[in-house]
């Protein structure tokens, strides 16, 4: 290099550094700028943030629930060929209304069938009933008269039996009578030895002058009396005796009479046997009548089920609502408990699957708010109606069994059924199954 050239480079002035009072001004701005941005979202997410946390205090939700509604399926309860279909799918149909129309000129058939042996049953009814009536005027009086001598009998067998009863206890009271005189007598008797051993002493004594004569012809007159009340004594006893006698006799009369009178009732008796061979032919001509009454009853029943049959060949409308899954055309056979076609009825309700730590404060008759996926942006109102009791799990096909294996805690769900408040008038097609997502108000 040469000398110039040096000099030219070591004249040169250097680059001068930046001044340290700009670079801290932009630090700062920098700065500014982040804080007012902290400010702003911070703000932004109090804003947002805040709603939402007051508003899921009070507020549940679920996005698994669906729309629910009562299916009536429709089967046929004979078998039979279709003759015609009358309504179209998802078409509304009112209570009672006709859908089907099956063939019924089999059924009708068996009515008119029965039909004609019930009269054939009538008619041999009456003349069961005719003959009933002539046996019955024919062996009337016969049987009656029978019956009467029966009854004749037996009174005089109890008017017998009566006399033999009273007799018996006439028998009994006279033994009893002859009883007491008799012991009428042993005491008599007993007083007169008394009586005759004291005269006897006190005569005895009168030799040695221990007595005077009066107490002798005392004694001596006791002893006479007691004799005689003996004397009476034994007359009463054979008195009393021939009393029994008497009484035996009266009951040998009446035990006559009993015989007799059962003798008169065997005869009325086999009298009535004899005449209870008609009505024995009565009791024959009676079941024949109530055997025939029987079998109208009998046909009358299965004419009853036949009508029933036939009728069963227009199937109507148990219940308002939409036709669904029609499977049945004219011409088809179909057999009984064939599922032909299904009705959805119009009231309809959500099932809402709700996680087990959403219904701390759940309670039913909470208002609730019903969004259909159908229709976004219209909110349906409603109400909890009830909780199950019982997770959707409890009740599945294969219940979990947590005793075995290892155990991993899943939140559980609950079904909630939901009911709508209100739907307007030109309310929007709801169909069963369809998606919805409920809120609920819990406090």
């Amino acid at each position: 290099m040469s000398q110039s050239d040096f000099t030219s480079a070591a004249g040169a002035a250097p680059e001068s550094p930046p001044r340290n009072g700009n670079g801290n001004g932009s630090e700062g701005r920098r700065k500014k700028i982040f804080l007012i941005g902290g400010a702003i979202l911070l703000l932004l997410g109090l804003g947002v943030g805040l709603p939402w946390y007051l508003h899921a205090r009070h507020y549940v939700s679920t996005d698994d629930a669906f729309i629910r509604a009562h299916v009536v399926y429709i089967s046929p309860r004979v078998a039979a060929q279709v003759r015609q279909v009358l309504v179209l799918d998802n078409q509304f149909v009112p209570k009672g209304a006709l859908l089907v129309k099956l063939d019924p000129r089999d059924y009708q058939a068996q009515v008119d069938k029965i039909k004609a042996l019930v009269q054939e049953a009538q008619a041999g009814r009456q003349g069961s009933q005719y003959a009933l009536a002539m046996t019955r005027r024919h062996s009337v009086a016969l049987l009656d008269e029978a019956r009467a001598q029966v009854a004749i009998a037996q009174t005089t067998i109890a008017t017998a039996q009566a006399a033999v009863a009273q007799a018996q206890a006439q028998v009994q009271a006279a033994r009893a009578a002859v009883a007491q005189a008799q012991a009428r007598l042993r005491a008599d008797q007993a007083n007169a030895v008394k009586a005759v051993a004291d005269y006897q002493r006190y005569a005895s004594l009168l030799k040695t002058g221990d007595v005077t004569p009066n107490q002798v012809d005392s004694y001596r007159a006791a002893a006479i009396s007691a004799q005689a009340y003996v004397t009476a004594a034994k007359k009463n006893v054979r008195a009393k005796v021939a009393d029994v006698a008497a009484a035996q006799q009266a009951v040998l009369a009446a035990h006559a009479q009993l015989h007799q009178a059962r003798a008169e009732r065997i005869k009325a008796q086999a009298q009535l046997a004899a005449a209870n061979i008609v009505p024995e032919q009565v009791g024959q001509k009676q079941s024949n009548y109530s055997s025939s009454a029987a079998k109208i009853e009998q046909l009358k029943a299965e004419l009853r089920q036949a009508e029933l049959n036939l009728s069963y060949c227009t199937i109507r409308a148990p219940a308002a609502g939409y036709v669904t899954k029609k499977s049945v055309e004219p011409g088809d056979y179909v057999a009984v408990g064939q599922d032909l076609l299904a009705i959805v009825r119009p009231k309809m309700w959500v099932i809402a699957n709700f996680k087990e730590t959403d219904l701390t404060y759940m309670r039913p008759g909470d208002p609730a708010w019903i969004t259909v996926d159908a229709y976004p942006s219209v909110p349906f109102k409603g109400y909890v109606q009830s909780i199950q009791a019982g997770t959707g799990a409890a009740f599945s096909l294969l219940p979990p069994e947590n005793a075995t294996g290892n155990y991993v805690k899943v939140v559980q769900r609950v079904p909630v059924k939901i009911l709508f408040q209100a739907l307007p008038r030109d309310r929007p097609y709801l169909a069963d199954g369809m998606s919805a997502e409920p809120e609920v108000k819990v406090r």
